[in-house]
């Protein structure tokens, strides 16, 4: 058996999920989200080479992750933010693998982006910026965030735009790849103030803002019309937010903990923390059919397929 099979199989061991396919399954799951696959870290390797070449097998000891949080996924691609060693990891689902981000901040309050050509965006709130790294750890960007206080941030327009939202003063700034700052965006609506910008996720028809104090999260245009609130009456103490291609709504609430679903024109849906066998959940992250939850309290993260368009 040739080395990269003997990684991949002791990798899948080592997370408990050996008659597990490394690439996402292809049955439609019988329940909204069904877990697939727990994934607790990985082997060793350099960092990846440049977009288009061949990704390389770890060779490395394997390392555990002790406290996930922020995440990212983008196909095989998966970034964590680990609170407890302070390391930024990114993580190839196919080969088992795991290299660090030098000079990558991580703490409270990081957020994490995954651009088209697979470049890592991390949010440094301490510094009032976004670093962008390449897939070979190399520092490509510098963005000033563009607001006094940066709090969260997401990519628009296909990569193109970067949006970093004001964590006091419920307002975005867009920033354009050709160094261009729009205007800062306020979001507002005849009879409804949003107060907070706490987590942003940027959909095919509008922007998707975590409104903490309010317990609602809010469906913005682009120009700052609110379109619609939701989540009155089922968020609690909502922590983080991802949207799908459907416009799916995804938030954590640490009430329960749980995770719920909120799709306009249906009511919401709520999956119970140990369904997706996680004990809390710190970080998601959502693309095409697959569902990344961080959880901190067991140092993994927990992968679920999802269904279709609906709730149900």
């Amino acid at each position: 058996m040739s080395r990269r099979r003997l990684l991949a199989a002791a990798g899948l061991a080592a997370t408990g999920c050996a008659s597990e396919p490394a690439g996402i399954p292809a049955a439609e799951p019988a329940e909204f989200a069904t877990p697939w696959r727990s994934v607790i870290g990985g082997f060793l390797a350099p960092p990846t080479p440049a977009f288009g070449l061949p990704a390389r097998p770890g060779s490395g000891a394997f390392v555990k992750w002790i406290a996930p949080a922020a995440i990212a996924l983008r196909g095989n691609d998966l970034l964590v933010a680990d609170l407890a060693s302070g390391r930024l990891w990114r993580a190839d689902l196919g080969l088992q693998s795991v290299s660090a981000i030098a000079g990558a901040p991580v703490g409270p309050g990081t957020a994490l982006a995954i651009g088209p050509d697979l470049s890592a965006w991390v949010l440094d709130v301490a510094a009032r910026q976004v670093l962008r790294f390449a897939r070979d750890g190399r520092l490509l960007q510098t963005f000033r965030a563009g607001t006094p206080t940066p709090g969260t941030m997401a990519l628009a327009d296909s990569g193109a735009t970067l949006i970093v939202a004001d964590a006091g003063l419920a307002q975005w700034a867009e920033l354009r790849s050709a160094g261009a700052i729009v205007p800062t965006v306020l979001p507002s609506r005849a009879g409804q103030r949003v107060t907070g910008t706490d987590a942003i996720a940027v959909g095919r028809e509008a922007v998707y803002l975590l409104d903490r104090a309010a317990a609602r999260v809010h469906r913005v245009a682009r120009d700052g019309r609110v379109l619609a609130s939701l989540g009155e009456g089922t968020l609690k103490q909502p922590l983080a937010l991802a949207v799908d291609r459907f416009e799916r709504v995804f938030v954590a609430d640490a009430a329960g903990p749980a995770l719920h679903v909120l799709h306009d024109g249906e009511a919401p849906l709520t999956l119970d923390a140990a369904a997706l066998r996680v004990q809390q959940i710190d970080g998601i992250a959502v693309d095409e059919r697959v569902l990344a939850v961080a959880d901190r309290g067991l140092g993994q993260v927990q992968l679920l397929t999802l269904r279709g368009g609906g709730l149900r």
